[in-house]
């Protein structure tokens, strides 16, 4: 881990996602393999259950939304 653990990847202040369908601020980080061998942070609405992706990774085309 780094020393300063706010220079992790990691550490993302998602305080201010909201889910691009329903806009509901009750977003959750799901934690998967083969996004975090990439380094792309996926999150999980919790009104809609829909998933989307930290939109700084514009190479990540989703099959869900």
């Amino acid at each position: 881990m780094p020393r300063n653990r706010y220079d992790s990847p990691w550490a993302y202040d998602d305080d201010d996602v909201k889910c691009p369908k329903c806009g509901s601020e009750r977003v959750q980080r799901v934690l998967e393999r083969w996004a975090m061998r990439r380094g792309i942070q996926i999150f999980k609405c919790g009104s809609c259950g829909s998933k989307f992706y930290d939109k700084g990774y514009d190479d990540y085309k989703p099959l869900f939304y």
